[in-house]
């Protein structure tokens, strides 16, 4: 077999191509091969790779991998540590010597059944002991609002309060045939509201028919309500003392028709008319 390659313009022959049809075959063969052998080349050793094979992981990858179970591996050895450290403090409170000599860096925890520090983490994690538990319900059954200041008067509550609200004259007296268990007290727009004694802040939040509102829990079963404030100084969960500002005059809300403050005064669960202690002095 003869292959000829002739000029374009004079015809004339160029080069002459001979061989035989398995001699090409073997060449077409050998050429495929070098175009795969340079195509294998280049995506297996070069940066190409990682776009072109699917699901490769890059080197970067791979090492940011590696990197990050290293940084596992030594978390998990920091956690055991941490987790003997607060069964040795657990025991050191009952005066173990094992665990002594551990937080004091002089002894080592074993898990033998003779050392009562066994250190896996159904164990260190279980939740409170018996003597745990015990003092969690003694503390719940103490007064829950351990105030720093307590009010005058001896040990025993009485059924009012130490403080007025606000320096102002009633404008709408306590009737509860019409639904109105407070009384509203009249003072300057911005005019501070005190709490009327010690306690914890159980609401403090914008309502839509009374506007800024904030409830009081006082010992004693008793709750100071002061609604239609312009703004709170107090948030939920936060300690008060009797003669302290939490909030505002305002007139917010859908059920007011001018600045004034709304009082309301509930000992057990009942509302109790204010009237004969907004005059009280501290």
């Amino acid at each position: 077999m003869k292959v000829t390659v002739f000029d374009e313009s004079s015809f004339s022959e160029i080069r002459v191509f001979k061989g035989t049809p398995r001699g090409w075959l073997w060449m077409a063969i050998a050429g495929l091969c070098a175009v795969g052998g340079l195509t294998f080349v280049l995506v297996a050793l070069t940066p190409l790779r990682e776009v072109l094979v699917p699901g490769y992981v890059a080197t970067s990858t791979r090492e940011s991998m590696e990197a990050t179970q290293a940084l596992a591996d030594s978390m998990e050895q920091v956690l055991q540590q941490n987790a003997q450290t607060v069964m040795a403090l657990r025991h050191s409170l009952s005066g173990d010597s094992a665990a002594l000599a551990f937080l004091s860096g002089k002894g080592s925890l074993t898990t033998d059944e003779n050392n009562p520090l066994i250190l896996d983490s159904a164990q260190v994690f279980e939740g409170p002991g018996p003597g745990e538990l015990a003092l969690r319900e003694q503390v719940a059954n103490e007064d829950r609002f351990a105030l720093q200041r307590r009010s005058g008067g001896g040990t025993t509550l009485s059924l009012g309060f130490r403080f007025p609200p606000v320096v102002g004259g009633v404008s709408d007296a306590l009737d509860r045939g019409r639904g109105h268990l407070g009384v509203d007290l009249v003072a300057p727009r911005g005019s501070a509201i005190q709490a009327v004694d010690d306690g914890s802040v159980l609401f403090s939040s914008y309502t839509v028919e009374t506007g800024y509102t904030m409830l009081i829990q006082h010992r004693g079963d008793r709750v100071s309500v002061y609604k239609h404030c312009s703004s709170l100084l107090k948030q939920q969960g936060d300690l008060v003392v009797g003669g302290e500002a939490v909030a505002l005059i305002g007139n917010t809300g859908a059920l007011t028709t001018g600045p004034h403050l709304h009082f309301e005064w509930w000992v057990k669960g009942q509302a109790v008319d204010p009237s004969p202690w907004l005059a009280a002095q501290p």
